[in-house]
């Protein structure tokens, strides 16, 4: 039988729909054998999901991450893996991560603002709760 993997996958903690326990669920559900769950600059889903899926040995997750990265005109996403996400440096370089992407949203929702637009920037924190806050939650406020 063909292994089955997704490793691109999202939790609250960034754009995804899923706490990290509903996402281990419904990947269990589709069959999958290998995921990794890769937020925009954050790793806070992924103790919730390894304790999630004690109870599915035959799941493996690779810890990852999708970092932003600006280029001239431009935004990049990176894939990483097998990282180590209890790295207290690591913590440290993300936390200013999410910092720049929260101010590049405020600028995204002003820009709104200034073309008729009107973006409650309380909704939109409310929608990315403690996790990265991008696009996807300024489009849902």
């Amino acid at each position: 039988m063909p292994a089955t993997i997704d490793l691109h996958l999202h939790t609250l903690a960034s754009d995804g729909r899923l706490t990290p326990t509903e996402l281990i669920q419904l990947v269990v559900q589709q069959g999958l054998q290998t995921i990794s769950i890769t937020d925009h600059d954050s790793t806070e889903g992924l103790a919730e999901a390894y304790e999630a899926a004690k109870e599915f040995p035959h799941l493996r997750i690779i810890p990852g991450i999708e970092m932003s990265a600006d280029l001239p005109g431009n935004e990049v996403h990176v894939l990483g893996y097998f990282l180590d996400y209890h790295d207290v440096e690591f913590q440290a370089t993300l936390t200013e991560f999410r910092r720049g992407r929260v101010d590049r949203a405020r600028i995204m929702a002003e820009k709104l603002d200034a073309l008729g637009m009107h973006v409650d920037w309380d909704r939109v924190q409310r929608f990315a709760g403690d996790g990265s806050v991008g696009r996807p939650h300024i489009a849902l406020a």
